[in-house]
């Protein structure tokens, strides 16, 4: 694990520029309007040049957002296949967006996963009277969906050119792996060695494609792919390879480059095997190989590692990649890796639009000047925002976190709408079957819009939002896991609270828990570590979890 003072240098170096970070302005010029809310794990938005919104949710239903009537409705039903037990984790209706030329041809591409064959599914629908037709099935990929399998990507977006680009996860199993890399070669255990899919240049998974739909329901290989129609042991559709989990896109429209977060693994701490978990924010202004499963962060490359015998052998090499696993099908020598456009320790970053203040010159609702030419990002797990402010040769000019006071709860979506007003959807509070999932769109006025107080978080209901544990749980990726009330992948924190309370260690036992991370108390999914935490803030935010016993915590 990392030490304290050695994570604060790190995000030090991730987090800050020698540049000036510009003045963008204060929360308070922001106003967040819910739009529409009751949404089932939303996933994706598409928003059109009318203001009207489609809205994915992973469990089948596409539904439409009017801004003139307010009300939102179902288009379709898609039958899709949902999580069984631990197998079918994170299938379904994963992905939509529309054509570029909506407004004249209506139509409309969703990614999904049908209940049979085993199959993810890109579609083109046409949009008729409110309603979805004529589907013509442009690409299918074969996933896993055993027991542990996740890792699914589906985002969609498009570029300037008329090039749409869809996310694939690895669709490995993370959790037999140790948080390290999944190269598991024993026979029977496939789905555990992501060389199979992700570093496997024959192989559409761990990859964001590059396609030109073509007006028969089809598509043609645009270009500049990582790899020429007619190579032998490669995929033409493949932009960029060695992902973990794309699970948001995002193109800039000014300059066609591609950006996306690629979710990663959850070692606790760096070991013989390799480094512990990262998050990336890539880029990819050309086609190119991004690490995983041989590299994370800044090429930081993991072991050969044998999971029979336990025998930790060389790093790979990140100037030259190879793919050695029986399960390869695709070219032994892979691409040099590239690093990504930023890294921080493990969470759930994802990538979002990049703003042109000048594309909306006739809004008064659009974003500041002082935003041109950021990066959106934003976390799953915290809801925090990001902008990265991108220089005219692509680098990282600075970054710096953004609307921090305002209360998003697991954003799963952010788009630019017609009028330079950015649209956040939001998941919902738990990771399966919740049913709070919002539509949300943020606007900027010269005045202040409205008072910077946070709401109090549906997550923590039941906790004192004046415990000074309150706001620290509020930051920390826990609430991706955890809520007071409702069971998520992780327990209840009334759970917790009533399983500890008369453990006189209990403070100190779970103090060290929220700090090294653990696994196997309350399941198999992993917890991951916080070394970013002290003593002293761990303490209050263990005390804010055991006051949830109806007798309160007592020492």
């Amino acid at each position: 694990m990392l030490k304290l003072s050695s994570y604060i240098s790190l995000t030090g170096i991730l987090f800050s520029s020698p540049l000036v970070v510009a003045d963008v302005p204060a929360d308070e010029y922001f106003r967040v309007e819910t739009l529409a809310e009751g949404f089932v794990d939303a996933m994706e938005i598409a928003v059109l040049p009318t203001g009207d919104v489609f809205i994915a949710e992973r469990t089948g239903a596409l539904k439409w957002y009017s801004p003139k009537s307010g009300e939102t409705k179902v288009v379709e039903e898609f039958e899709v296949s949902v999580k069984q037990g631990g197998k079918s984790r994170e299938t379904g209706l994963l992905g939509v967006t529309a054509d570029p030329n909506f407004m004249k041809n209506g139509w409309v591409y969703c990614f999904y996963s049908p209940v049979k064959p085993e199959v993810h599914r890109l579609s083109r629908f046409t949009f008729k009277q409110g309603k979805l037709s004529d589907e013509r099935m442009m690409l299918e990929v074969p996933q896993s969906r055993e027991e542990g399998v996740c890792h699914e990507g589906g985002s969609l977006a498009f570029d300037s050119k008329g090039n749409l680009f869809l996310s694939l996860g690895d669709n490995t199993n993370p959790f037999k792996s140790g948080g390290y890399a999944p190269l598991d070669e024993r026979k029977g255990n496939e789905s555990i060695n992501s060389q199979r899919t992700a570093g496997n240049t024959n192989d559409l998974r761990g990859k964001v494609l590059r396609i030109r739909p073509t007006p028969d329901g089809k598509y043609a290989i645009p270009e500049g792919n990582l790899f020429p129609k007619g190579q032998k042991g490669t995929r033409p559709e493949i932009y960029a390879m060695g992902c973990r989990n794309p699970w948001r896109i995002g193109v800039d429209q000014r300059t066609d480059t591609l950006y996306w977060g690629d979710v990663g693994p959850d070692a606790r701490k760096a070991g013989k095997r390799g480094p512990n978990g990262y998050c990336e924010i890539n880029q990819a202004a050309t086609a190119g190989y991004y690490g995983w499963p041989y590299f994370v962060a800044d090429n930081k490359a993991y072991a050969r590692f044998d999971f029979a015998t336990e025998e930790v052998g060389e790093k790979f090499d990140p100037e030259k990649p190879v793919n050695e696993s029986r399960l390869n099908t695709g070219l032994k020598e892979l691409p040099a890796a590239r690093e990504p456009f930023w890294f921080a320790p493990r969470s759930s970053y994802c990538a979002g639009p990049v703003y042109h203040y000048d594309d909306y010159p006739e809004s008064d609702a659009k974003l500041p000047r002082e935003l041109d030419g950021c990066l959106i990002t934003y976390d799953w797990n915290n809801g925090h925002m990001q902008l990265s402010k991108v220089a005219d040769d692509g680098s990282l000019e600075w970054k710096k976190d953004w609307l921090h006071s305002k209360k998003f709860v697991h954003p799963s979506d952010v788009e630019m709408g017609p009028d330079g007003a950015m649209y956040v959807l939001e998941y919902s509070s738990v990771w399966y079957d919740g049913t709070d999932g919002k539509l949300k769109k943020v606007t900027f006025g010269s005045e202040p819009q409205d008072s910077v107080t946070e709401e109090a978080d549906p997550r923590l209901k039941g906790i004192d939002p004046k415990h000074p544990g309150y706001a620290l749980l509020g930051e920390a990726i826990c609430l991706s896991c955890h809520q007071t009330e409702v069971k998520s992948v992780g327990p209840r924190y009334l759970d917790v609270a009533m399983r500890y309370r008369d453990d006189e260690n209990a403070s100190q036992l779970l103090a060290e828990k929220i700090i090294k991370g653990g696994v196997g108390v309350w399941g198999e999914v992993p917890m991951p570590p916080n070394p970013q935490y002290n003593e002293e803030q761990v303490s209050q935010m263990v005390d804010a979890i055991l006051s949830l016993a109806p007798e309160g915590h007592k020492e």
